[in-house]
């Protein structure tokens, strides 16, 4: 990815995989360290379009990020990323829908925009993101966003979650649902 504009997203790139290979390499802090990554890897998401994305920079960015998620300390975190946001939809009427809708969301990038998740989830979490999905529809009808418009601006129309509560009190919604949400791929607040 090359920097044009004033963006300097080789830094922003290294930064992103930077975060992902502490995560890999250390022992401690396993939560701080893949929010970081996923912060950092958000940083990216926004500064760069999808030709960006696509570019071969991007691909080479893709590829050497691919690597980075299956080593070290990585494919245990991501898992546990994976468990957390399932808890976080199931509890989302009580602590939060916006944080699990946000969790789901830096998953589904990860895998739509950068690495398909079946390339380095697991079996059981690639099966945990239908069960998050439907904690995340099961909760909705009592958790915030209260507004259509509190959700914000640069979540894609596909990730339905976000909508589901207002959707749900019947009010109107981008036209994507969840039958036609496409594939479960990646995104952090």
């Amino acid at each position: 990815m090359g920097a044009d504009t004033g963006r300097d997203l080789p830094g922003l790139a290294r930064r992103a995989v930077e975060a992902f290979e502490e995560s890999a390499t250390r022992g401690r802090d396993r939560d701080a360290l893949m929010d970081t990554a996923f912060a950092r890897l958000f940083e990216l998401y926004q500064a760069t379009s999808q030709a960006e994305r696509q570019s071969p920079a991007g691909q080479n960015f893709n590829a050497r990020l691919a690597e980075v998620l299956v080593s070290g300390n990585n494919p245990v975190r991501i898992s546990l990323y994976v468990v957390r946001t399932q808890t976080a939809a199931e509890n989302g009427q009580h602590e939060g829908y916006r944080p699990a809708c946000w969790r789901r969301s830096m998953l589904q990038l990860l895998g739509d925009e950068f690495v398909p998740l079946q390339s380095f989830l697991r079996p059981v979490d690639l099966d945990a993101l239908p069960r998050i999905d439907d904690a995340l529809e099961a909760v909705a009808a009592n958790a915030s966003p209260a507004t259509v418009e509190a959700v914000p601006s640069w979540v894609p129309e596909t990730h339905w979650w976000w909508w589901e509560p207002a959707r749900q009190r019947g009010e109107e919604t981008p036209s994507h649902t969840r039958a036609d949400s496409g594939t479960l791929d990646a995104v952090t607040d």
